[in-house]
């Protein structure tokens, strides 16, 4: 009996291990990069800015501005201009770099019609990448 009881385990644990084996590693998602079914279009309701960053050679951003802009509303241009500022850093500077340079980064907010096509984009991603784990995926 006790030998059955051990035999039935192993053999239990053995089958979540090659369980969890096959299972490999999610892919890396930066923080902010398309997912592979994003729309890259712009669709009604979509708001975008560039936003050009000062930063010195390490990447650490000094000033901020924003550029060619569909959005009017003067707050959420501060609040984009404050993430970056706060949040990000570009890359170190290369040797022939000036030690103040200017990086340009384009910011699109989806609207809602963006949203809901991006939705269903997903959707038929996943039927056609059966292999592929949503679980890898966050929806955000």
């Amino acid at each position: 009996m006790r030998a059955a009881t051990i035999l039935a385990l192993s053999t239990a644990l053995l089958a979540v291990s090659a369980a969890r084996a096959d299972k490999t590693p999610c892919p890396p998602h930066e923080a902010g990069a398309s997912y592979p079914w994003d729309l890259p279009d712009m669709l009604p309701g979509d708001t975008y800015a560039t936003v050009l960053i000062d930063v010195d050679r390490t990447g650490r951003p000094l000033s901020c501005r924003i550029g060619k802009t569909n959005i009017f509303d003067k707050d959420t241009l501060f609040q984009l201009c404050n993430a970056y500022s706060q949040d990000w850093r570009g890359p170190p500077a290369s040797a022939g770099d000036p030690d103040r340079r200017t990086i340009s980064r384009d910011t699109v907010m989806i609207g809602s019609k963006h949203e809901l096509a991006n939705q269903q984009a997903r959707r038929a991603w996943f039927k056609a990448h059966p292999d592929e784990r949503a679980s890898c995926y966050p929806e955000g």
